[in-house]
């Protein structure tokens, strides 16, 4: 008697980032890209609310690798991090969460759309005497105020780095398809 595999049990589950206006680019790009690189390789369950616990647990023990990922394209940029006074981040302690502003999931079928909520932020403030602008363009980021909304990864926020501060934003959706 020969042995049938069950749908469930052939599906190959693979994760993709989306392209364009739904992918982020520069160093949060390279922590997002790492990221796929983890979950694609984690057996997801086809309910929504395992999937998402599965790709959060992974969220959660890639923190240090993310963390690691920004702090070395930082030192790349900028090269002496005496020059920083902090690394402040907003998305690495975020949970993800299944997309319900796009609309990306309204069309159900076997792929779901996952996405941090809220942008992704990096804020990089720099000392008094250092001109934190000639470092904005090479990082992705522009000139603004820090916000301390997230946790810091180098250094300590300081509010008054005032707008000395380069500020990366980006956002990212991540699809598990199960074709």
């Amino acid at each position: 008697m020969k042995h049938v595999q069950l749908f469930e049990q052939f599906v190959n589950e693979k994760a993709y980032r989306m392209t364009g206006m739904y992918t982020s680019k520069g160093i949060i790009g390279k922590v997002m890209q790492a990221f796929k690189k983890q979950i694609e390789k984690i057996q997801l369950d086809w309910i929504e609310e395992a999937a998402l616990e599965e790709v959060n647990d992974a969220w959660e023990a890639f923190y240090d690798a993310g963390s690691k990922i920004i702090l070395d394209e930082v030192k790349k940029v900028v090269k002496d991090m005496d020059q920083v006074v902090y690394v402040h981040v907003s998305g690495l302690n975020k949970k993800w969460r299944a997309d319900d502003v796009n609309g990306l999931n309204s069309q159900r079928s076997s792929a779901l759309y996952v996405t941090v909520p809220g942008d992704f932020v990096i804020n990089i403030g720099f000392m008094d005497d250092v001109d934190g602008s000639k470092f904005a363009k090479k990082l992705g980021g522009w000139m603004n105020t820090g916000i301390q909304i997230g946790e810091d990864i180098y250094g300590k926020y300081d509010s008054k780095v005032g707008y000395n501060n380069v500020e990366i934003r980006d956002t990212e959706f991540i699809m598990i398809d199960g074709k």
